[in-house]
């Protein structure tokens, strides 16, 4: 009984083992996609940021890390963020119909 006991223990530590190996596998297969995932859409205009604190990175065409800033500016009419002033008063602009008034046309005529 002893023996079968230990027999179980030192098959349930060799299937652990395994199961370890496997783990460290995936997730460097996972961070392989998700690197090759992020260049391609760098390739197309779009950037894969983590969603972790911190400072964002981003991988380049070349393979070299950019840290960008956090996107911390948000839109006060809806919740769309944006890292630099001028893009947040653009959208706010384009998105949100914040337009300069017309000028009157009544300038230079005379009120009779």
């Amino acid at each position: 009984m002893v023996d079968m006991l230990v027999k179980s223990l030192g098959s349930l530590v060799r299937e652990r083992r395994t199961l370890q190996r496997k783990g460290q596998q995936l997730a460097q297969r996972q961070h392989q996609v998700v690197k090759g995932l992020g260049r391609l859409l760098l390739g197309i205009g779009y950037q894969l940021t983590p969603i972790s604190g911190g400072k964002v990175q981003s991988v380049q065409p070349n393979g070299a890390v950019k840290v960008g800033r956090r996107k911390h500016l948000k839109c006060p009419k809806c919740d769309r963020r944006f890292a630099h002033p001028l893009p947040l008063s653009r959208h706010v602009s384009a998105s949100h119909g914040v337009r300069k008034q017309k000028r009157s046309r009544t300038r230079g005529k005379k009120a009779s």
